[in-house]
C-alpha cells in the first residue's frame, strides 16, 4: 500500500509545482540581511539574462527597474565590481558566479567602505551556494 503512495507523491512533485530549493531559501535570507544595513535601501539578484529573481524589499517596483536597468551594463567593460554614483544615491552592481549580478542601492551618505565589505562577504556566500 505505501509503495503506490510513494510513487504517486513521487508523480505529483515531477509534474507539479516544484518547491523552492534550500539554495533559493539562503539566497533571499541573505538579501533580506543585508538590505537590513544601514545606508542601504534596496537589494535586487539577477540571473544570467538580466530578469530579476529576487529584491528586498519585496514588491518594490524602483529595486526592480533598477535591477533591469542594471541588466543592460556591459559585463565586458567591469571587472566584477561597478559602483555608480550618482545626485540621489549609489548603485553597487557586483558579479557572482553562475552568471547572476547582485545589485545594491544606497543612500547618499551611506559609508561605502562598510557597505563594501558587507558585499564582499555576501558575494563569497552567494558564490558558495552555485553548483
Amino acid at each position: 500500500m505505501t509503495l503506490p503512495l510513494l510513487l504517486m507523491t513521487v508523480h505529483i512533485r515531477v509534474k507539479g509545482y516544484a518547491p523552492p530549493s534550500l539554495a533559493e531559501h539562503v539566497e533571499q535570507r541573505l538579501l533580506g540581511e543585508i538590505a537590513a544595513q544601514r545606508g542601504i535601501t534596496g537589494v535586487a539578484l539577477l540571473d544570467g539574462d538580466g530578469f530579476v529573481l529576487f529584491t528586498e524589499p519585496q514588491h518594490d517596483d524602483s529595486v526592480q527597474n533598477l535591477g533591469k536597468a542594471i541588466a543592460l551594463l556591459d559585463p565586458k567593460c567591469s571587472s566584477g565590481r561597478v559602483t555608480l554614483n550618482g545626485e540621489k544615491g549609489t548603485v553597487l552592481v557586483q558579479e557572482l558566479l553562475g552568471q547572476k549580478v547582485l545589485v545594491l542601492r544606497c543612500e547618499v551618505s551611506s559609508n561605502l567602505g562598510r557597505i563594501r565589505q558587507v558585499l564582499d562577504t555576501a558575494t563569497s556566500q552567494l558564490n558558495a551556494l552555485q553548483p
